[in-house]
């Protein structure tokens, strides 16, 4: 049986981790997440702040465990000899000599297929990142076999001039409008979905009633903003960083002698406008939802929508339920969810007006559902 060994001071850790990318903050929200409940830890990122203290050299500050990002200009300060390391998303040459937690790319791939098959999709492509990476090439094989076994084939998108967007776009525009419509189309990256979007709404490709996308990270910051807002698969990259934290305090305890590797998966498909797709077949079901776009804020019912579509409650319940995959009252709620998040965001509104604006006549219930919607409080992702 392996003996623990007892640490005798804080220890300090560093993480080596950009923390300018929304991934990567969700990343060290988990680790620290991790030493919060397990420790205290002392943990500095090597981020050049303005406003802060350096840690200079590390001579003067040596760290008993260092977690390592994928970043690869911070890797030349990222090596000592003797010391508990753990690669999060790192490198894969480094798999054999480092315990490591990587996020499974065959899990991301599959959970955009599910997404875009689910709508009633038959034609799909695929777009990748710039450079090309492994990651990025392992989705598109995951993406593509996920399809093949439901029988359906996916196009894939070849750059000719991937150091020249200006050149690029009118390769990519000309890719785009070749495509089978309507199409399922998968981005490998929110940024490199973003050129998409911005391709189509140049072409005049409407999204996403002829090309669907969904793309990876979940970056609020570029999904949000993009038209129309960009869908995209949430890694559980929170759930990656914790990992990493706890291994390597197994690693510190003498607990983890030889390297392990550790695969996370994803938490959720975010969607938003780019891939709420409807077949053109079902037009009263694209009525129905205009309906609860432009009143979900006004506190309509089921009962409004049913009487909105003039058929009977199990018939609307049924074909909802078909084309979206959610009843009525889920697209209603997801609806003034969208709408309470849009203003938590854009407004100083106190959290009773935001609620009331949104058709919600109790607090109390608002604040549960968006707890267990989102993980957080209404106060939490507003200062986030």
């Amino acid at each position: 049986m392996m003996k623990q060994r007892f640490l005798k001071n804080i220890p300090r850790i560093l993480v080596v981790m950009p923390t300018v990318e929304k991934a990567c903050r969700d990343k060290l929200q988990g680790i620290l997440r991790y030493a919060h409940m397990n420790g205290p830890w002392d943990v500095q990122t090597f981020d050049s702040h303005p406003f802060n203290a350096q840690l200079g050299s590390l001579r003067n500050w040596q760290p008993d465990g260092v977690i390592y990002g994928s970043d690869h200009r911070l890797r030349p300060v990222s090596r000592f000899s003797r010391v508990a390391s753990v690669e999060l998303d790192g490198f894969a040459e480094s798999a054999d000599t480092l315990s490591s937690v990587h996020h499974s790319s065959r899990l991301i791939a599959e959970a955009a297929a599910d997404h875009l098959m689910h709508l009633g999709l038959t034609q799909f492509g695929f777009v990748g990142s710039l450079p090309d990476s492994p990651w990025s090439e392992t989705r598109a094989g995951a993406f593509v076999a996920r399809l093949a076994l439901a029988g359906h084939a996916c196009q894939t998108y070849t750059p000719i001039h991937p150091e020249d967007w200006g050149l690029e776009q009118a390769h990519m525009q000309a890719w785009l409008e070749a495509l089978p419509k309507p199409c399922g189309l998968m981005v490998a990256v929110d940024l490199r979905a973003k050129q998409v979007l911005d391709t189509c709404l140049v072409a005049g490709i409407r999204v996403p009633e002829d090309v669907c996308v969904v793309s990876v990270d979940n970056d609020e910051t570029i999904c949000e903003n993009t038209t129309p807002t960009l869908s995209s698969v949430l890694p559980d990259f929170e759930q990656g960083g914790y990992l990493a934290a706890e291994s390597l305090d197994r690693q510190m305890r003498g607990l983890l002698t030889k390297p392990s590797r550790i695969t996370y998966g994803v938490k959720r498909v975010v969607q938003r406008k780019s891939s709420l797709f409807i077949p053109q077949s079902s037009h009263l079901l694209a009525s129905a939802l205009e309906f609860i776009r432009l009143n979900a804020g006004a506190g309509i019912r089921v009962s409004d929508v049913v009487h909105y579509m003039n058929v009977s409650r199990r018939y609307a319940e049924r074909h909802f339920r078909s084309g979206f995959g959610r009843s009525i009252l889920e697209e209603i709620q997801r609806q003034r969810l969208e709408r309470v998040c849009a203003l938590l965001r854009a407004t100083n509104l106190p959290i009773g007006d935001i609620g009331a604006r949104c058709g919600y006549g109790s607090d109390i219930y608002l604040k549960v559902l968006f707890k267990k919607t989102y993980g957080m409080t209404m106060r939490e992702y507003r200062n986030a």
